[in-house]
């Protein structure tokens, strides 16, 4: 029951943050960060982050869609923020943003023993900012000619 209320929060204020609501995206953020530590109720049992990466594992990662998905929405929810800049500085933002927060994500997870760090799961996080980094062109694109 409780999931589904997180779940239902984080869906709100997404859907806040598209629509351009700065306040919400913050929230969003700061409660993103705080995730972790509050799912194991702040007790930390740091574990070794595994650093290894190979060709078979990076293929591996990629099939964490989890991943990809979360990164693809949170790439043009970033994007959406930064109204009123180029394109190309939307676009270097919301990559900061969604790498940051991979990193964070999975320095989080080595620290909180709650999930295993793994160097190679910053790829899913990247290929979810690709896939946002084309979603967000081609609506850009499809406003503007709109217009």
């Amino acid at each position: 029951m409780v999931m589904w209320l997180v779940t239902g929060v984080f869906v709100v204020l997404a859907v806040l943050a598209f629509r351009g609501q700065r306040w919400a995206y913050f929230t969003f953020v700061i409660l993103g960060v705080l995730y972790f530590p509050a799912s194991v109720a702040f007790h930390f049992h740091p574990r070794p982050c595994d650093c290894a990466l190979s060709w078979p594992l990076i293929l591996f990662a990629l099939t964490k869609y989890g991943h990809i998905v979360r990164f693809a929405i949170f790439f043009p929810m970033t994007s959406v923020q930064m109204r009123g800049y180029s394109s190309r500085a939307q676009i270097l933002v919301s990559w900061g943003a969604v790498m940051a927060m991979g990193i964070y994500v999975e320095l989080a997870e080595g620290f909180t023993g709650s999930g295993n760090c793994r160097l190679r799961d910053l790829f899913p996080d990247a290929a979810g900012a690709m896939i946002g980094t084309v979603l967000w062109l081609a609506w850009s694109r499809f406003w503007r000619s709109r217009a």
